[in-house]
């Protein structure tokens, strides 16, 4: 099975590896002028075959530091959260087994530690959710996370989030379950959840009363270790906003609203947080396209040594900025320069020719960890970082082989998509009951649809029929 899946990758490589290395700039200085689905796949398969050739076992422990640990948790949960969302764009084989594989070696348990509210165990039902999408007859992916769920919402805590990576890491799992199950009490319940952290989370202590989010600088504090009067190590009057930190609450944020319907009670509130969040963020992009790991202090990178590019937040900022750019959340004109630069930094800048990613920062919860920063780095844990860089991919790839020099900052006129091509057709439709049962057609009550598009991708939607 291991050799099929890189037999497969290596394929899917080198389909479009000559066009996309060629064609995407010509001098590292200047940004490139297109950016196409191509060039978007290849780098994607790039990274990730890396991925797949360094660590051929799904099911393998880790042992960083000296302890051991399983394959299912937070990092893992989220590079296989960043495939799927690059498998719904391109259905590479090879990529479906590396993840059911690992599902299937999981039994597709999610938290069974003695940690049951620790939000960094769930992160791993996000892309069981996702496979189970993709085929509602194997009803043994949901089962586990959707049990586990349900006993944290019958005790009827909110405030177990009170860290912001832990938004990213469980905040999804509840909108894909509300769609799954049709069923708005996890729709309720995660803006719960998420409103206490937002609002309540920071002060002395977890849980002391103050805000995480600063709503007048669109930019969330780590946790309350980070709330004032801490400040910045390096420019002292500035705040501590921790890059990655904001990037799992952005892009959160961005897969709540991609994963939910339209009727989402609350949807606004999240809309407005997400853009506010987006006019913050654009401030702090750096000249050459990174963002730094401390957003409101350009001059911290963490530690002198380093050289400043920080990849795991940039990939997770050009991510929201992409997905609010191709579903109108945000204006193209204004964003789209953004995500080109950001995109165009982490492609000839942090990824290597073989697909290694550089200036990842390792796990830690604030500027200064993991450090230096440098072109040479090799984090502690390699797969967070490329599933950051495969959910960047995913939003790049939906705004389609799009022509830059439409949405150049300073150009005149209504924002437009900029597109250079027709748009995907739809080849397939498959329709299931909620309980993953095969139908020839919709019937009276939900039915969860599968459509395949003509460019390889997939969208799964739940409908209701009266």
């Amino acid at each position: 099975m291991k050799k099929k899946i890189l037999l497969w990758s290596v394929i899917a490589l080198f389909c479009t590896a000559g066009y996309a290395r060629e064609s995407a700039v010509s001098d590292e200085n200047d940004y490139p002028r297109i950016i196409t689905r191509d060039s978007v796949f290849y780098y994607a398969s790039l990274v990730n075959d890396y991925f797949m050739r360094t660590y051929p076992d799904p099911t393998a422990d880790s042992f960083v530091g000296g302890k051991k640990r399983n394959s299912r948790i937070w990092t893992r949960g989220v590079y296989y959260e960043g495939l799927m969302a690059m498998y719904r764009q391109r259905s590479v084989e090879a990529w479906y087994e590396y993840t059911r594989e690992w599902g299937d070696f999981h039994k597709w348990i999610s938290n069974d530690t003695s940690a049951p509210t620790n939000a960094d165990f769930h992160c791993c039902g996000m892309a069981y959710l996702d496979m189970y999408m993709l085929e509602p007859t194997d009803t043994i992916r949901k089962t586990h996370i959707k049990n586990h769920i349900d006993t944290l919402m019958h005790k009827q805590t909110i405030n177990d989030w009170w860290w912001v990576d832990a938004i990213h890491m469980a905040m999804p799992i509840y909108a894909q379950l509300g769609v799954i199950e049709h069923d708005e009490r996890y729709f309720e319940y995660m803006y719960n959840m998420y409103m206490y952290t937002r609002d309540k989370q920071g002060g002395s202590k977890k849980g002391g009363g103050s805000p995480l989010f600063n709503e007048q600088d669109g930019l969330w504090y780590r946790d309350y270790n980070a709330d004032p009067p801490y400040t910045d190590k390096v420019e002292k009057d500035k705040p501590c906003y921790w890059s990655r930190g904001n990037g799992w609450v952005y892009t959160a944020l961005a897969r709540v609203l991609y994963y939910a319907p339209d009727t989402l009670c609350h949807r606004q509130q999240y809309i407005d947080d997400f853009t506010t969040m987006s006019k913050a963020l654009a401030e702090c992009q750096r000249e050459d396209g990174f963002w730094s790991v401390s957003l409101a202090a350009p001059t911290n990178y963490g530690s002198p040594e380093s050289d400043g590019p920080e990849t795991s937040g940039t990939a997770l900022f050009v991510a929201g900025m992409a997905y609010g750019v191709h579903t109108g959340l945000l204006d193209s004109a204004t964003y789209m320069p953004h995500v080109r630069n950001g995109w165009t930094a982490l492609c000839l800048k942090a990824v290597d020719e073989d697909g290694f990613l550089h200036y990842v920062q390792g796990t830690g919860s604030k500027p200064e960890d993991a450090q230096p920063i440098v072109y040479a780095t090799v984090p502690d844990f390699e797969d967070f970082g490329v599933g950051c860089f495969l959910l960047a991919a995913a939003e790049v790839y939906q705004l389609g082989d799009v022509d830059i020099e439409t949405y150049d900052k300073g150009d005149s006129g209504e924002s437009s998509t900029g597109s250079l091509n027709a748009e995907k057709q739809i080849v397939g439709t498959e329709i299931y009951s909620p309980s993953g049962i095969a139908q020839p057609q919709p019937v009276q009550g939900i039915n969860i649809v599968k459509t395949l598009y003509s460019d390889g991708s997939i969208d799964v939607k739940k409908i209701f029929v009266k």
